[in-house]
C-alpha cells in the first residue's frame, strides 16, 4: 500500500490521478466541509443537490455511488455517511474507515483520494484517525502483494502531514516485523 499526503486545494486535487475519489459527509452538517465542500464545488454542487433531495443524507454507514461526470480526474465517486457529528467517536471513526476499506475493496479500487474520515473535524484528534484507518485499510487490504499495488491519496493539511507520515512510518515497520 503506497500513501501520498496532498494538500485539501483544489488544484492540488485536479492534478491527482485515481480511479476513485472517496468522501464523507456528516448528517447534520450542511454544506459539506472539508474535502466533501472542494468536490461539491468542483461538481457545481451535485453533492449538495443530492443532499436536498435526500439521495444522501449522510446516515451512518450510508454509502452512494456516482459518477465524476468528467469533472474531477476520478471516474467514480464514493460518497459515505458519518452518522451525527455529535456521534463521531474513535469507535465510530473505526467502523467507518472499515465500511469504506471493506467497500473499496470489494469495487477493487487500486487508487483512491480521500481524506480521513470525520476531517475536518477535531473531535477525534488527527493522529488517531490515521491510526485507525490505517489499521482497518490493512485489515480489510491485506498485507500480500496485491494490496502492495493499492495507492491511497490522503488529502489533509498540509501542517499534519509530517505527523501522518510518521504514523504510516510506524505502522509499516509494525507490518515488516522490524518493531522493537
Amino acid at each position: 500500500m503506497k500513501i501520498q499526503f496532498v494538500k485539501p486545494d483544489l488544484h492540488q486535487i485536479d492534478h491527482v490521478a485515481a480511479e476513485t475519489f472517496v468522501v464523507t459527509v456528516f448528517e447534520d452538517e450542511r454544506p459539506p466541509r472539508g474535502l466533501a465542500g472542494l468536490l461539491d464545488w468542483r461538481l457545481s454542487g451535485r453533492l449538495s443537490q443530492m443532499m436536498l433531495s435526500n439521495q444522501m443524507a449522510g446516515r451512518f454507514r450510508e454509502a452512494v455511488l456516482f459518477p465524476a461526470y468528467g469533472r474531477i480526474p476520478s471516474a467514480r465517486v464514493c460518497a459515505y455517511g458519518l452518522g451525527r457529528i455529535a456521534d463521531f467517536s474513535p469507535a465510530r471513526a473505526r467502523e467507518a474507515s472499515w465500511f469504506i476499506a471493506d467497500s473499496l475493496h470489494k469495487l477493487r479500487a487500486g487508487s483512491f483520494v480521500t481524506a480521513l474520515p470525520g476531517s475536518p473535524s477535531a473531535l477525534v484528534p488527527v493522529r488517531a484517525r490515521m491510526e485507525l484507518f490505517l489499521e482497518e485499510m490493512v485489515r480489510v487490504f491485506g498485507t500480500d502483494d496485491a494490496s502492495a499495488a493499492v495507492d491511497v491519496i490522503l488529502v489533509e493539511p498540509q501542517e499534519v502531514h509530517r505527523e501522518l507520515t510518521e504514523v504510516v512510518a510506524t505502522a509499516m515497520r509494525k507490518l515488516r516485523g522490524l518493531w522493537k
